[in-house]
């Protein structure tokens, strides 16, 4: 079975070094469970949090390590739920309190990203600096609406916009999983140009790059773009600091009208956990069962 697991984070995404570790965790608990005449097979929520108290009190574990080891206890039993040993994860739900979070600063509304892109202007004397205008909005809405990033930008190709559906699929990443997130109707509008005009205009000047892409360009490229674009529109707004204060911003909005899991799809994470990193003091009540019943309170 331990190959099997090896295999399937392998599938993943994970490098070589952090599946060896990965793996040890689930047969620590595994070892902790059939002391208590116990399987990964039928064990329950309150279980896990018997092996929780177990590594703080018993083995001394400072909640960095328990968080470590209760990550690689998720992924195995969403391997098991793979392999239909399972059809839940007891361990889904776990959040440790009082590890350090990281602090989001100076988060934009939504009323404020909105004013970011209305307030670009798209009109230009020059052609060319017209057709890289209207470019640099398109990117913005995906920045302002999608959450998008500039790795993304940089995979995205024609095909992947569905115009007619109203939708956009963002291929994944080493760090991103792959979604289909809506289109705002003005994004529509601006993208439909972009793709039936601009683009082939803009073509003779990237000449070397991508057939497909939806925007030409290397990574480096498209990074300082992105750049430019966010240094632009500082002028409209003075606490916008950088492209992932957007992005950021932008989460923490989903989260104000989606649950965690939801949110987790539409930002492209990988794991939960980085998702829970936006959660705000006042959504605490996303983790109320756990902060109710928790033994590490």
């Amino acid at each position: 079975m331990e190959q099997d697991f090896a295999t399937y984070l392998e599938q993943q995404g994970f490098s070589s070094y952090t599946i060896e570790i990965h793996i040890r965790r689930p047969d620590r608990l595994k070892r902790w469970l059939r002391q208590r005449r116990l399987s990964v097979s039928d064990c329950t929520y309150t279980d896990i949090l018997g092996y929780v108290k177990y590594l703080r009190e018993e083995k001394s574990y400072y909640r960095s390590s328990i968080n470590n080891e209760i990550r690689g206890v998720k992924l195995f039993f969403d391997y098991l739920i793979n392999q239909s040993v399972r059809v839940d994860n007891p361990a889904d739900q776990l959040t440790i309190r009082g590890q350090r979070r990281k602090v989001l600063h100076n988060l934009l509304s939504m009323e404020e990203l909105e004013d970011l892109y209305y307030s670009l202007p798209s009109k230009q004397n020059n052609v060319y600096m017209e057709a890289l205008r209207k470019r640099d909005k398109a990117l913005l809405g995906l920045l302002v609406y999608q959450g998008i990033r500039p790795k993304e930008i940089h995979l995205l190709e024609v095909e992947h916009l569905q115009l007619r559906k109203g939708t956009i699929y963002i291929p994944g990443t080493r760090r991103t999983n792959s979604r289909v997130l809506p289109l705002q109707p003005s994004q529509i509008v601006e993208l439909m140009e972009y793709v039936n005009e601009v683009r082939p205009a803009l073509e003779k000047w990237f000449t070397n790059d991508i057939e497909d892409q939806l925007f030409y360009g290397t990574l480096h490229k498209l990074n300082s773009i992105i750049s430019r674009i966010v240094k632009g529109v500082k002028i409209y707004n003075h606490k916008l600091r950088s492209f992932q204060q957007i992005r950021s911003s932008v989460i923490v909005h989903w989260l104000k009208s989606n649950n965690l899991r939801k949110t987790q799809y539409m930002a492209g994470h990988r794991y939960i956990g980085s998702t829970e990193r936006y959660v705000q003091d006042d959504l605490e009540n996303l983790h109320e069962i756990v902060n109710k019943f928790h033994p590490l309170q």
